[in-house]
């Protein structure tokens, strides 16, 4: 056993130092702490961005069903208000072969009146036309005539199909005839869209 010992010695009778692994490092005990206390929220935070992730999206999906909901709800909503004007109509198909136009034309203004209570219920309302400015924001020309004497330029002069608005938006431009000045128009007997030059 001693031999063994003694064999261990190097040539000045001294035990040979043990060699340090090359790439271990020793760090002090603060830095370790710091380093296991920085792994330690690093985790944290990725669990709590996972979790906020998922209630995100559980958030879009809840939302989605509740717009749904709440669409399936205003439609029939809307729909019962408007049976009863289905109600009149069929009444109104089904009269007596002897009822007069002018009784007919009054139910037919009835349910007029009453399909536009049921819409300004939902915010919805005709636009009035005639005799405003031509604005294209809010009007669609399907055609031009000339304006009666008097008549400022780009009035509008008839309403060819009813406009509506939602609220403060248009659901539906209005369809409407402009009044032009009558010197816009043809002139010299022209065909109207050829120059006067070129009559026959």
């Amino acid at each position: 056993m001693a031999d063994e010992k003694e064999k261990e010695k190097d040539a000045n009778g001294q035990n040979p130092a043990k060699p340090e692994a090359a790439d271990s490092v020793t760090l002090p005990r603060s830095e370790v702490e710091a380093l296991r206390a920085a792994e330690a929220r690093a985790a944290e935070y990725l669990d709590l961005a996972k979790r906020t992730q998922a209630e995100f999206v559980n958030y879009q999906a809840r939302a989605r069903r509740e717009r749904e909901e709440f669409s399936k709800i205003a439609a029939q909503s809307v729909i019962l208000e408007v049976l009863p004007i289905l109600d009149s109509l069929t009444r109104l198909a089904g009269a007596p072969k002897e009822t007069t136009a002018a009784g007919l034309v009054e139910g037919i203004r009835i349910i007029e009146r009453e399909m536009l209570r049921v819409l300004a219920k939902s915010g919805v309302r005709p636009m009035e036309t005639v005799g405003k400015k031509f604005d294209p924001s809010f009007h669609e020309a399907v055609d031009t005539v000339d304006a009666p004497p008097g008549t400022s330029e780009s009035v509008v002069l008839e309403e060819v199909r009813r406009g509506f608005m939602i609220h403060d938006r248009v659901l539906r431009p209005a369809q409407v005839i402009v009044g032009r000045p009558a010197s816009a128009g043809p002139t010299d007997g022209a065909p109207e869209g050829k120059p006067a030059s070129e009559k026959q």
